[in-house]
């Protein structure tokens, strides 16, 4: 059965939306265009959580390593030029991608599509995706379902969620080796993303983080 009052207790539990992770891209990328990688290398794998998961971007981004926690789960993926000083070309979508994975046996959207998606739109789930937790400065939520997991857009009107982002944001769910993930795609300032471009960089990060822990799944 699904139960909404345990679904906030899951997706709170060290998943984008709550404090602490906004923290702690806060404390990455110093100002947009200026890599923070500590390495200088871009790399499009992560290894997080001990190996049990791995964070991955499509083609064309890097993991930002100086603003990730691989202990906690946490990966930031810009376009690696911004990140390496091996890659010239942007990717044809460019944006910031944020990845959370969630505890073990936090897995909640296989199966439960529409009753996620119906939760997000919910005040309580408003509340969730509001950076700040209040329901009422949030504007045009609406979700999607689909075989990658559940999609939602939305806009948060009490200011940008990271430094050098504006505008809407897009925010993906899905479940990952019995792990409730979540992905979300911000604009930079200097160029918007538009809601179909917001949206397809979003389907192609779920299913590129879907496939990279396939590997690792076939491998244990």
């Amino acid at each position: 059965m699904w139960i909404k009052g345990g679904l906030w207790v899951v997706m709170c539990t060290g998943l984008v939306g709550c404090t602490e992770v906004s923290n702690g891209i806060a404390n990455g990328l110093a100002s947009i265009g200026a890599p923070s990688d500590v390495t200088g290398e871009g790399i499009r794998t992560l290894a997080l959580l001990g190996g049990d998961v791995r964070a991955r971007g499509p083609e064309g981004y890097c993991i930002d390593q100086g603003a990730s926690d691989a202990r906690r789960g946490f990966s930031v993926m810009a376009g690696c030029a911004l990140l390496s000083s091996d890659a010239a070309v942007m990717p044809a979508l460019d944006g910031l991608i944020t990845v959370q994975f969630g505890d073990e046996d936090t897995a909640s959207v296989t199966d439960n599509e529409d009753a996620f998606a119906a939760f997000l739109e919910s005040d309580a789930g408003r509340g969730l995706l509001a950076g700040d937790g209040d329901p009422v400065n949030l504007s045009e939520v609406s979700t999607i379902t689909d075989r990658a997991g559940v999609l939602a857009r939305f806009e948060d009107t009490s200011g940008p969620a990271i430094m050098g982002t504006s505008g809407p944001q897009w925010r993906g769910f899905l479940d990952v080796n019995g792990r409730l993930v979540t992905i979300s795609v911000l604009s930079f300032d200097r160029g918007a993303l538009s809601r179909g471009e917001g949206e397809r960089l979003l389907t192609v990060a779920m299913a590129e983080l879907a496939e990279a822990n396939v590997i690792v799944a076939l491998s244990e």
